[in-house]
């Protein structure tokens, strides 16, 4: 089962690669990316290309966070 977020999130990273996050006053580190691609968007809508990644973190926790061409990161889904 999975909750989706969809809220934006602080990401450190190292080049392009996400080592950590803040969500909700806490600092999740990633331990592993589980996948990584890219999805072009609703190209209809002119959406921008997101770049997916299914991180692991240090309390086993199981996130998906996208990165916009932008910039900006999003928690988009938690998974149970």
């Amino acid at each position: 089962m999975t909750r989706r977020i969809n809220l934006p999130i602080q990401v450190t990273c190292a080049g392009k690669r996400p080592l950590t996050f803040l969500w909700q006053d806490k600092t999740y580190t990633i331990t592993k990316i589980i996948k990584y691609w890219r999805e072009s968007g609703e190209w209809w809508e002119k959406a921008p290309e997101l770049e997916v990644y299914h991180v692991l973190t240090d309390t086993q926790g199981l996130y998906e966070l996208h990165h916009t061409i932008t910039g900006r990161w999003l928690l988009y889904r938690i998974y149970d």
